[in-house]
């Protein structure tokens, strides 16, 4: 019976020494450790396509673990650190979360996480030892309040129900309140508001009359739960900037185009967003619109009403084309289309004559349209992580660019033509093959010559 016991014994001490060792950033730093004394023994990185990989891993055994707890609305970030064999040592974790949905957390990931750990492995470490991050996040997780401080200002509920001097204050920050209802009584206290934020709340509807707020310039409305027909503002010519960013808001409100003066529109966030022709009506003022992570594949044609817009943002959405509506907008100055799923630009988009600034990161491109090479007054083009394995000779004739991102590409040859264009001040090229081996010296000349120009080079 002893030699079982014993057997049983050694077989557990086994269990337990092969498991990883899970803690919260609390515990870690009561333990006397420092982050910088990991780093310095788990020196090695991992390069980005084997972060990817090895994070979705991580996440995808992290998910399995909690989701019996049923939690929801948090953040929670990784440091794992993986030693010589490719096992995992140690894992601190950070958990941003309402209190009892953190300290549900925190007990199932100590008591299941290790042993879900057990057998991960990573092959080919030849005596190394690396760490690396993960975030992982779930519904909306609370952000620490800011409570603004400055002169003219007030950040809170208690000190607005009792402010005397109301005439004299021109922002009121009631953001992260958890409101579910606008507290009309306080704001309509400060009749000389430039500034209104109540973002990050759970209002679903907001009936303001700006009859009362006759200077307000600014509100801000993001991160509530406002559907298309629950915002309302009276007739105005005042309001310059509108935020209704991630909301429930299925078109542009009509509660936009009755402020005849905006000039800045954010609807980005809303996720069933359908557009129409009719859209865009009765906004001609607006210089800025932010369509930001819509899940849009198409623009209307009523977006060429838009003619003094000068600067719209298109990122994260699903567009395979741009729409033609696009190269319509003769004032636009900057245009944002990074992240989304584009083969090509428009071939027009050169009739773009006052465009300076175009960001297509993270797209498919690998071509780019033959008139780019009129553009003029283009002067930052960034076309990191596309599909282009040689450099595009329109850009060597785009004589005004002063930045140019070519990162995360394929160019297999250092693009020695680069050299060529006199004014270039920031040149990005991390992450293509050519990097990956050992042509250092072949290139280096190439770097000299564009360093003299004075070209910073970024590779």
């Amino acid at each position: 019976m002893r030699y079982v016991l014993l057997l049983l014994l050694c077989l557990v001490s086994g269990l337990l020494l092969a498991q990883p060792k899970v803690q919260s950033n609390e515990d870690f730093k009561q333990s006397g450790q420092s982050y910088e004394q990991l780093a310095e023994t788990y020196a090695g990185r991992v390069g980005a396509s084997g972060l990817t990989q090895l994070g979705s891993s991580m996440e995808t055994i992290v998910r399995e673990v909690i989701a019996g707890s049923g939690q929801t609305d948090f953040m929670l970030s990784l440091n794992v650190y993986v030693n010589e064999s490719g096992k995992i040592d140690l894992i601190v974790y950070s958990v941003l979360a309402q209190p009892h949905t953190r300290s549900r957390l925190q007990e199932v990931l100590e008591a299941e996480l290790p042993l879900r750990l057990q057998d991960w492995q990573i092959n080919g470490m030849a005596g190394k030892k690396l760490t690396f991050w993960k975030m992982i996040r779930q519904g909306v997780p609370p952000v620490p309040r800011t409570e603004r401080k400055g002169d003219s200002l007030v950040s809170s509920v208690e000190v607005a129900r009792t402010y005397v001097d109301t005439l004299g204050v021109k922002a009121l920050h009631l953001h992260q309140l958890q409101l579910t209802e606008v507290p009309y009584d306080l704001i309509y206290r400060f009749p000389n508001l430039e500034l209104l934020d109540l973002s990050s709340n759970k209002l679903t509807r907001l009936d303001l009359d700006l009859q009362k707020l006759p200077k307000l310039k600014n509100l801000d409305l993001h991160a509530n739960q406002i559907h298309q027909e629950q915002v309302t503002l009276t007739r105005n010519q005042t309001l310059r900037i509108l935020n209704l960013h991630s909301n429930s808001l299925t078109d542009v409100p009509d509660a936009a185009r009755d402020c005849r003066r905006l000039e800045s529109l954010w609807m980005g966030g809303n996720k069933d967003l359908a557009l129409t022709n009719r859209s865009f009506r009765k906004l001609r003022t607006l210089h800025d619109l932010n369509l930001y992570s819509c899940g849009l594949a198409t623009l209307p044609r009523g977006l060429r009403k838009l003619r003094g817009l000068e600067v719209l943002d298109l990122y994260y959405n699903a567009f395979a084309e741009l729409p033609g509506a696009i190269t319509r907008l003769k004032r636009l100055n900057q245009l944002a289309v990074s992240n989304n799923q584009l083969t090509a630009l428009p071939t027009r988009l050169h009739r773009l004559k006052r465009l300076q600034v175009l960001y297509a990161h993270h797209n498919r491109l690998s071509t780019l349209p033959d008139p780019m090479a009129r553009m003029r007054n283009l002067h930052l083009l960034d076309l990191g992580y596309n599909w282009y394995s040689v450099l595009p000779e329109e850009v060597l004739h785009i004589s005004t660019l002063r930045e140019l991102d070519f990162s995360g590409n394929s160019l297999t040859a250092f693009p020695a033509q680069l050299s060529e264009i006199p004014y270039l001040e920031k040149l990005h090229l991390r992450g293509n093959p050519f990097l990956n081996r050992d042509q250092e010296q072949a290139y280096l000349p190439y770097i000299k010559k564009l360093e003299k120009n004075p070209t910073e080079v970024y590779y």
